[in-house]
């Protein structure tokens, strides 16, 4: 079987260790597909929580809804695997946030997952979209050490 070397982006801002759960596999004894995007929903939120923008506290919405979510399977994962999540801010739009993740082992480096989530913000309380926050902008950009992202 071929490796594939992380290339999508080659560096994350953000990576998170995930710990492969017995109950995560499948009948074909490798982790289910579901399991990985729940991955993928972890490291996103340690994404937020080490960027500034959320400080982990769970009350009436936190600010963002998931659009879209494309994940293409490159491997699979066994138990055992050591695994992570890199995440990285892709886009900011007027009223979205494009990220990327790999999931890859962390030792070789191999893909096992990679993809793309679209995050929309959202204000709960009036149940419709709004603008990308100044704030959220500015602490994103430092974060990725991209000024591009706050403008």
């Amino acid at each position: 079987m071929t490796s594939i070397i992380p290339s999508y982006p080659q560096d994350f801002a953000y990576y998170e260790e995930i710990q492969v759960r017995y109950s995560d596999l499948d009948t074909l004894q490798h982790v289910n597909n579901v399991s990985i995007l729940e991955y993928v929903e972890h490291a996103r939120t340690g994404y937020y929580r080490a960027s500034g923008i959320w400080d982990g506290t769970i009350r009436e919405g936190f600010g963002m809804v998931v659009a879209s979510v494309k994940i293409d399977y490159l491997a699979s994962i066994q138990y055992g695997d050591p695994v992570r999540v890199g995440i990285k801010l892709a886009h900011i739009g007027s009223k979205s946030l494009r990220f990327r993740f790999q999931v890859e082992n962390s030792e070789t480096l191999r893909a096992f997952a990679r993809g793309e989530v679209v995050m929309v913000a959202y204000d709960h309380t009036e149940d419709h979209s709004m603008p990308v926050s100044q704030e959220w902008r500015e602490k994103l950009a430092a974060f990725e050490n991209n000024q591009e992202l706050s403008a």
